[in-house]
């Protein structure tokens, strides 16, 4: 049996520049986080691949992210296949440990002619 990958972890600080006019944050700055870390992971494992988000599954938020929050995004390789792999993507309050939202996005590794690849080992 493979062994768990690693953990990858961001720590950002919700500052006025990222909320919306309700005072919580923009659901797009979760999601370029969460891609951004997605890729972290698939691409820290395979570092000469040349991945693409292909899909994110549901991303609900489960709590509301508001100005000066600390929040901790955390990915993580769950799943490789030939060309594409599984990476799970979470997100907790970091000051109270509690979950702000739990996904999972899927990449695929393309050649330079932007068509599936096998995933180099």
């Amino acid at each position: 049996m493979e062994p768990p990958f690693p953990t990858h972890d961001k720590t950002v600080l919700i500052r006025p520049e990222f909320l919306n006019q309700f005072g919580g944050l923009f659901g797009g700055y979760m999601l370029q986080w969460a891609d951004e870390m997605a890729f972290t992971a698939a691409s820290l494992q395979f570092p000469t691949a040349s991945f693409v988000t292909r899909r994110f599954e549901a991303f609900d938020f489960i709590a509301p992210v508001r100005n000066g929050d600390i929040i901790k995004i955390s990915s993580r390789l769950e799943r490789v296949g030939v060309t594409s792999c599984v990476v799970a993507v979470w997100c907790s309050d970091a000051r109270a440990q509690s979950a702000v939202f739990r996904t999972s996005a899927v990449l695929v590794n393309v050649d330079l002619s932007g068509r599936k690849a096998p995933i180099p080992k």
